[in-house]
C-alpha cells in the first residue's frame, strides 16, 4: 500500500513516500515559517523523483500536532484536501507519538517533548510492546500519559509521581530511566536532568529529527486495522489556544471599539483563557 506522509509540525518538515516494505523517497528539511510555500512543491518533487504520481497514492498520513499553530494547519489542510479529492483513506498521528516511535529500540519509557513557548513544554510518555510476527519482530507504541502542557519543573514532578506506576516491576528496585527526545532547549534539558537524577537520559535534537517514513509506518498499522480518519472531522491537536491579538495601529481603520472587561483586574487574554 503506497502511502504519502506529511509533517510540518514545527520549523522542521518531512514528507515521505513508502509502502510496507520500501521507502521510495523522503525529504526532511528546515522549513522555517515557509510551510505553506514549500510543502506542496516538495511533495511534487518527491513524487516526480520517485517516478510516481498523486493518483498512484493509496493513502495519506499526516502529523496532527501539537507544534506550531500555522505549521500543523498547513500539513493537515493539505492532507485532508488530497484525501478528499483523491478519495483515499486519511490517517492522523500525533507528532509526539511520531517522535517517540523513532526510539523503538529503547526498552524503557520514552518522553516526547516539544517546546511550547511561555516556558512550557508539550509532552507525552510512551512505551513499546514487542510483537513476534512469524519470526519478524515489530513494535507497537503504547501511550502511558495524557497529552501534557507543563513547565519543565512540573513535568519532572509528574513523571516522578508516575514512574513506578507505569514501569515498576514487583520485586525489582531499579526502574528504567526516562528517555527524553524531541525538540528540547538546553535550559529545559538541564531542569529535567537536575530534578530527575539517575532517571533521565536524553537523545540529541539531531538524533530526534522527525522522519515522515516513520509517520507512514504508524499510519499503515492503523490502516491495516481498519482505523481511518474522516477528512471533514480530523482536527489539529492543539493543547493551548493560539494567541490572537488585534493591531492597535489598524484599530481606527477597522472601526474597532475597545473591549470593556467585566473584570478590570484581568487582561483580555486572561479572560479568554478563563472562558476556555
Amino acid at each position: 500500500m503506497l502511502l504519502l506522509a506529511l509533517d510540518t509540525s514545527t520549523s522542521q518538515a518531512s514528507v515521505a513516500l513508502c509502502d510496507e516494505h520500501t521507502l521510495y523517497g523522503e525529504y526532511t528539511w528546515q522549513i522555517g515559517n515557509n510551510h505553506s510555500v514549500e510543502l506542496l512543491a516538495r511533495v511534487q518533487r518527491l513524487l516526480s523523483g520517485c517516478g510516481s504520481s498523486m493518483q498512484a497514492v493509496d493513502g495519506v498520513a499526516v502529523a496532527t500536532g501539537p507544534g506550531s499553530f500555522n505549521g500543523v494547519r498547513v500539513a493537515l489542510a493539505a492532507a485532508k484536501a488530497l484525501a478528499f479529492a483523491l478519495q483515499r483513506p486519511l490517517v492522523g498521528v500525533s507528532t509526539l507519538e511520531l517522535i517517540a516511535a523513532q526510539q523503538w529500540q529503547w526498552r524503557g519509557p520514552v518522553c516526547s517533548i516539544l517546546e511550547a513557548g511561555r516556558s512550557d513544554l508539550y509532552a507525552a510518555c510512551y512505551i513499546f510492546d514487542e510483537i513476534d510476527n512469524n519470526g519478524e519482530i515489530t513494535y507497537r507504541v503504547r501511550q502511558l500519559s495524557d497529552y501534557l502542557l507543563l513547565t519543565p519543573q512540573r513535568l519532572a514532578g509528574y513523571l516522578g509521581e508516575h514512574h513506578n506506576v507505569w514501569v515498576g516491576v514487583p520485586g525489582e528496585l531499579q526502574l528504567p530511566p526516562f528517555l527524553f527526545c524531541g525538540e528540547l532547549s538546553e535550559a529545559s534539558r538541564q531542569v529535567l536532568h537536575a530534578q530527575l537524577p539517575g532517571k533521565s537520559l536524553f537523545v540529541s535534537n539531531l538524533q530526534a529529527t522527525r522522519h515522515a517514513f516513520v509517520l507512514a509506518q504508524l499510519a499503515l498499522q492503523r490502516l491495516h486495522e481498519g482505523s481511518i480518519d474522516d477528512p471533514m472531522l480530523l482536527e489539529p491537536l492543539y493543547l493551548r489556544r493560539p494567541s490572537i491579538t488585534t493591531s492597535t495601529r489598524k484599530q481606527p481603520l477597522l472601526g474597532y471599539k475597545p473591549h470593556r472587561s467585566t473584570n478590570p483586574g484581568k487582561t483580555e487574554r486572561e479572560e479568554g483563557a478563563l472562558r476556555h
